[in-house]
């Protein structure tokens, strides 16, 4: 997103703990405890110096909140993590830090859930032939994906079986890929928030607005031969065909 986003006339500033990566076209600062730098004291500092955008690499406490909600609520673009279980679960986490659910909701704009997956293994998996029961859950989930999912994508059924090789440790797998929910902030979801609903409430909004859920990005991502089930089910719990 930073990347994206960096051009000479925006001006970047991250707090970050620690810095994982460096990042060219912006300033990137650490959070440093000893010296009283902290999330939201670096916060605090990075605002005096007038950024477009900013990125604090967690939430962790109500100031460090409240602080990154002003800064969104007064023009600021501010990208931020939190610990959650899915992209809903992240409105009542933050609501338990105890900032106004009067701010927050306006403050919000989108939130993404992700998980990490291990990938097939490239030199040792093996493509498997798929029954007609597995066949006809796969194709009813494709149908009853949002209109917006281009399903001619997942025509072609890709599910392969891990082996084990000395490529890949003789673990069947090599590399991660990360699995998505993408949650937009609509003002129906600003309500939610105001009335300090659930996270099952904002779910359940969610999907009446067609939100893919991690578990079914999860499930693509099978079916085009970058995971596997098991993986999915690892990460999302057990899969759900209705």
């Amino acid at each position: 997103f930073l990347q994206y986003k960096k051009s000479s006339e925006i001006k970047i500033i991250t707090i970050e703990d620690p810095i994982e990566y460096m990042l060219s076209g912006m300033e990137q600062t650490q959070v440093d405890n000893e010296s009283g730098y902290t999330f939201a004291n670096g916060l605090k500092s990075l605002m005096r110096q007038d950024p477009d955008v900013i990125l604090v690499g967690e939430i962790r406490d109500k100031e460090t909140a409240e602080i990154a909600i002003q800064a969104a609520l007064t023009g600021h673009l501010v990208f931020s993590t939190v610990h959650a279980n899915s992209a809903s679960g992240a409105i009542p986490r933050l609501l338990d830090l105890n900032v106004k659910p009067a701010s927050l909701g306006p403050a919000l704009n989108l939130i993404i859930g992700q998980r990490l997956v291990r990938r097939v293994c490239s030199e040792c998996s093996i493509q498997t032939t798929v029954g007609d029961d597995m066949k006809n859950k796969i194709n009813k989930f494709i149908n009853n994906l949002p209109p917006r999912v281009n399903k001619e994508n997942y025509k072609d059924i890709k599910i392969f079986e891990t082996k084990g090789c000395a490529f890949c440790n003789n673990t069947g797998f090599k590399g991660r890929s990360a699995i998505y929910e993408l949650l937009s902030i609509t003002s129906e979801m600003e309500n939610l928030i105001l009335e300090q609903k659930g996270e099952s409430e904002f779910f359940k909004y969610a999907k009446t607005k067609q939100m893919t859920t991690m578990q079914e990005d999860g499930i693509l991502k099978v079916i085009s031969g970058i995971t596997t089930f098991e993986e999915v089910e690892e990460v999302t719990g057990v899969i759900n065909w209705a």
